[in-house]
């Protein structure tokens, strides 16, 4: 198979396909019944709390523990809850939406893989739900439960990577790399990525765009013109949720040194000040710890949360994942970028620090879709134009990209 890295965008389909046929074969859930049922009734304006109670009344998988949620210490409830009915009432349409078709995706994802890696990703995944659930409360308002989801999410490749990869991924993943740091390594050196097999796996269940385009997303920078619509909002809380290194094993997350780059990327993508950050953070904390005994089963759970409150505020101002924030922030500390219109698609071309150049194919809306590494000096236009997918094209056209790789070479 061509690495990652080599396929191009006409070529995604046939991946996408690939990982269909295999996620077949390692025992996942062909399409979580209870979870699809959920979105049904979350997409219906008028539904009411009534119909959600109905639904988890007949399931007894998460019944029992939005009781057990219902009735904790957190909602200091005056008489026990009894009934899913009040329950319902006790924890909020946003909350009982959240956990109830995160628990039911989230065991829809088992695999017969490393369960002790398996739980380590389930336990940081659901703090990942819970800040961005805290963080679309600010950043995009009535998305909440949708946010919870995407970061519960956006890591649940990586326990099937193991499934379908096996010693060739865990090589990769006993390294300990940092999210983006991992998912540069993983679109460079594999196949594929957990990010492919994750997206691979929602089209399999025919989950809704508004959840799958910010976890197809969630390495790739926000464009800095920003947009107020749903899917844009939730890609930048996707973006931020997962810059954050998490670590289930040890201090709840990896702190940052003096040597991590400074820039208030949560604040800046977001727009939230520093007030609205530290209550988010802790709020955040709180609801993990809420919420993660629902999910038990499957997650384990981060130690030191009082910890976990200090340093993950302080990774959301100034942890910025270096390789990331490298490969896609356009123009930032003087590095070169050159942009050109080619058969009428917007190209990106810029060069790295290790003497390579990588082009990226660019959306309408400044996202970019697929990219090509090449070393300028030796530049093959048509070898570019066949990695991102497009057609073989004129001399005019072919001298104007020739012109911007020698600019950038210069």
């Amino acid at each position: 198979m061509k690495l990652r890295s080599q396929i191009s965008a006409s070529e995604l389909g046939d991946l996408y396909q690939l990982l269909d046929r295999k996620l077949d074969g390692v025992g996942l859930n062909s399409q979580p019944e209870v979870a699809i049922k959920l979105l049904e009734i979350s997409r219906n304006k008028n539904a009411q709390l009534a119909d959600y109670a109905k639904l988890i009344r007949n399931d007894q998988a998460v019944s029992g523990r939005v009781l057990r949620l219902a009735n904790s210490a957190f909602f200091a409830q005056r008489r026990p809850v009894t009934t899913i009915d009040r329950a319902c009432v006790v924890l909020g349409t946003d909350r009982l939406k959240a956990v109830s078709l995160g628990f039911h995706l989230s065991r829809a994802c088992q695999t017969g893989g490393d369960k002790e890696y398996s739980r380590k990703i389930w336990g940081e995944s659901l703090y990942r739900a819970c800040l961005g659930a805290q963080l679309a409360k600010v950043a995009a308002p009535g998305l909440v439960s949708e946010a919870f989801v995407i970061g519960l999410m956006m890591d649940a490749g990586l326990p099937i990577m193991t499934s379908l990869l096996k010693d060739e991924f865990r090589s990769l993943r006993d390294q300990k790399l940092s999210p983006g740091r991992q998912a540069r390594v993983e679109y460079d050196t594999l196949p594929f990525t957990h990010v492919d097999v994750m997206t691979a796996l929602m089209h399999k269940w025919k989950l809704p765009e508004l959840l799958v385009k910010p976890i197809e997303l969630h390495h790739t920078k926000p464009p800095e013109t920003r947009k107020d619509d749903p899917l844009s909002r939730l890609h930048r809380v996707a973006y931020v949720v997962g810059l954050i290194e998490l670590d289930s094993s040890g201090e709840g997350v990896k702190p940052v040194n003096e040597t991590t780059p400074g820039v208030k990327t949560a604040q800046r993508i977001l727009t939230m000040t520093d007030g609205e950050l530290e209550a988010t953070v802790t709020a955040s904390v709180n609801e993990y710890s809420l919420t993660s005994e629902m999910f038990k089963e499957i997650a384990d759970g981060l130690t030191n949360l009082d910890e976990l409150m200090d340093t993950v505020q302080r990774s959301l101002v100034e942890a910025v994942d270096s390789v990331i924030e490298a490969d896609l922030v356009s123009g930032e500390e003087g590095k070169p970028i050159e942009r050109l219109v080619f058969q009428g698609r917007s190209l990106e071309l810029s060069c790295d620090e290790d003497g390579l150049a990588t082009v990226y194919l660019v959306d309408s809306q400044g996202t970019r879709l697929v990219s090509h590494r090449f070393v300028p000096a030796q530049a093959r236009l048509q070898e570019i134009c066949e990695a991102l997918g497009l057609e073989a094209a004129a001399p005019a056209e072919l001298d104007k990209l020739q012109q911007s790789v020698r600019r950038l070479a210069a």
